[in-house]
Parts: C-alpha cells; structure tokens; sequence
C-alpha cells in the first residue's frame, strides 16, 4: 500500500495499528505471568487461551514462603490453587525428568480427583516443551501447552529450596 495515497486520517489508523501489532510481539511469558506482588513468578507461559504461572512468596524456604498455580482465561482468573493460606506443601509435589540429550522438571498440585502438572522439559531431536498437564482419577483428560517461550526455573534447585516432596507418582511428558 502507497501511503502516499492515505487521506492523514487512514495514515493515522496505519500509525495506530502498527502501534497494536507491536505490542501482540511482545514476549508472550512476559504477560503470562499473573503473580501479584511482591511474589515471584516461577513458571509462566501463555497457551491458545490460557496463561499459567506459578507464584512464589518472597520468603520462600523449606519451612516458611508458599506457592500458587494460577490459571487465567482471557479476562479472569479461572483457579488459584491452593487457596492463600492453605498447607501448599500438603498438596504440592515435584519431579525430575531425564532423556538423551536433555531433561526436565515438573510441579504437581493434587486437588482430589484432580492433578494440575506444571512442566517444563528439553530433549534433543523435539526442542522443548512446558505446559499444564490436567489428569483425573490417574488419567490425562487435558493438555495446556506453551506457545512460545516459557519462564521457568522449575528444577531440583527450587525444589531443594522450597522443600517440596518428590512426586511419588511421577510424570509422563505429554
């Protein structure tokens, strides 16, 4: 388009929309992330629809702090779990993953029958992956993954840090 041709009123519509183009480029994990402060965000992405994030208080340690999963539609929060003030670490477990070439880690928050697994993962030959893997009674019923880059410092660091029990029911990679 020529806009040289543009009455300034379209030149103007044109400047705007660029301007709206713009801001959709910005990082996608930047905006996913829904922890409100002075918590820290842990794991952010957003997905087709959704955003994920895990929040962690400034004072997180393995005997004070707390963590949340947090999963937000479009224009509200969608589940906050476990609620503010709730025992997080009774709910709350973590795990490793291993391939060739790569590995990942994985928070899982139970929430009876239902199981909200947190991952990020990397592995030679697929790239990577993160996401929310929803499963009930045992079994996946859903997959929230990624688009675009994810923030995550998910991993045995954090774990030892937060003194978050190991998974004793593992996690397969969606």
């Amino acid at each position: 388009m020529d806009r040289r041709a543009l009455a300034p009123q379209d030149s103007r519509v044109l400047r705007t929309g660029a301007v709206v183009v713009a801001l959709l480029r910005v990082d996608a994990a930047a905006l996913a992330a829904d922890c409100p402060p002075p918590q820290q965000t842990l794991f952010a992405c957003a997905t087709a629809a959704k955003t994920i994030s895990v929040c962690g208080t400034p004072d997180l340690t393995a005997t004070t702090g707390a963590l949340q999963y947090r999963l937000r539609g479009r224009s509200t929060l969608e589940l906050a779990y476990p609620p503010a003030g709730a025992d997080w670490r009774a709910v709350t477990s973590a795990g490793t993953l291993t391939f060739s070439g790569g590995g990942g880690a994985f928070l899982a928050f139970s929430r009876a029958p239902y199981r909200y697994v947190v991952y990020s993962a990397i592995g030679r030959g697929w790239g990577s992956k993160a996401g929310v893997a929803v499963e009930k009674n045992g079994k996946r019923i859903a997959n929230l993954a990624c688009k675009g880059e994810a923030r995550s410092e998910l991993g045995p660091e954090l774990f030892s840090r937060a003194g978050i029990a190991s998974s004793e029911d593992g996690f397969e990679l969606p």
